[in-house]
């Protein structure tokens, strides 16, 4: 990236920058970088609560970079649809007025992120293969505050599917019908839609799992939020009955995910709840690939058992896929 001389800016570093940033429905991610490759310093992660809005948020990362905005050159976002900032393209020109913007959605990037990802970034959860087959496409989902999906095509492009966790979900128990059945109940009616992958795979949709399940055992409920219980409630039985339930749904998603994607590569695990649930050592083998391998026919389900399965242990791989479209 090109030098320029100080051009009166005591204090403030005058170099010809890239900024990242990954704003989630609850965190944002930033970082900048001074060659289009590389991160120029550890990346941020912030709650998007405590500012009143984007621009405030950015200003304020700039600032405390010292970083002049006039320095920035490219600035690329990453945003998830949960995430209800109206991002407009006239204030961020007005602020940054060298800037070109990019703007893409949130697995997209993680996508991009793990188009040439490093063994190391990898954990091999389960598949007969131990490393992705990239004759195949391969297949990016997980969970935060949505439900994320998105494909990496055999040419290393990037397939984005923006509405992967909106699809009517495949119930193969009492326990699940009767779950969503309570889960619809939950909806406000203003958001009131068919039953969704994500209302039970998101983390709102987790700890909506776990309300439910506690008024069926006529318990108060002892966590505020999904972290919480991720954290605090190990040897909590509702908690275990949640976590059982997600995953038995997760797995049952993932095998979808990955026939009708034909996405046979690899299938990669990252956002913030899967963060969660494996760093506590929580993220249940047993019940996910019972669920995701169906007894469907032969071919299908020889192809399913043979995909690696993966946790992204790098929660800034999105980050990292942005850069790689500067």
């Amino acid at each position: 990236m090109e030098q320029q001389r100080n051009a009166g800016l005591s204090g403030w570093i005058k170099i010809m920058t890239v900024l990242a940033i990954d704003i989630g429905g609850t965190y944002m991610r930033l970082v900048l970088s001074d060659d289009g490759k590389t991160f120029a310093h550890d990346p941020q992660k912030i709650k998007t609560s405590e500012f009143s809005d984007f621009i405030n948020a950015l200003s304020t990362f700039i600032t405390l970079q010292k970083r002049h905005p006039d320095t920035i050159t490219h600035i690329l976002i990453a945003k998830s649809g949960r995430n209800k900032w109206n991002i407009q393209e006239d204030q961020i020109s007005t602020l940054f007025l060298n800037a070109r913007l990019t703007r893409i959605n949130d697995f997209e990037a993680n996508a991009w992120g793990l188009v040439h990802v490093q063994d190391n970034d990898l954990v091999h959860l389960g598949g007969h293969r131990t490393t992705a087959d990239i004759t195949y496409a391969r297949a990016v989902m997980g969970s935060g505050t949505g439900l994320g999906l998105a494909y990496i095509t055999p040419q290393n492009t990037v397939q984005k599917n923006r509405h992967g966790g909106h699809m009517l979900p495949a119930l193969l128990t009492d326990e699940q019908r009767y779950l969503f059945k309570d889960l619809q109940d939950l909806k406000p009616m203003s958001t009131l839609t068919i039953p969704i992958y994500e209302d039970a795979l998101a983390g709102p949709g987790i700890f909506n799992i776990y309300k439910i399940l506690a008024e069926r055992h006529h318990l108060d409920c002892e966590y505020s939020d999904t972290n919480h219980l991720i954290t605090d409630g190990r040897n909590d039985p509702i908690v275990q009955e949640t976590l059982r339930l997600y995953h038995e749904l997760l797995g049952i998603f993932a095998h979808h995910v990955l026939a009708f994607g034909y996405s046979y590569g690899a299938l990669y695990l990252t956002g913030g709840v899967i963060d969660h649930i494996v760093n506590h050592n929580l993220f249940d083998k047993r019940t996910f690939f019972a669920n995701l391998y169906q007894q469907t026919i032969p071919s299908v389900l020889s192809d399913v058992q043979s995909t690696p399965v993966f946790w992204v242990k790098d929660e800034f791989i999105s980050l990292r896929g942005l850069l790689q479209l500067a």
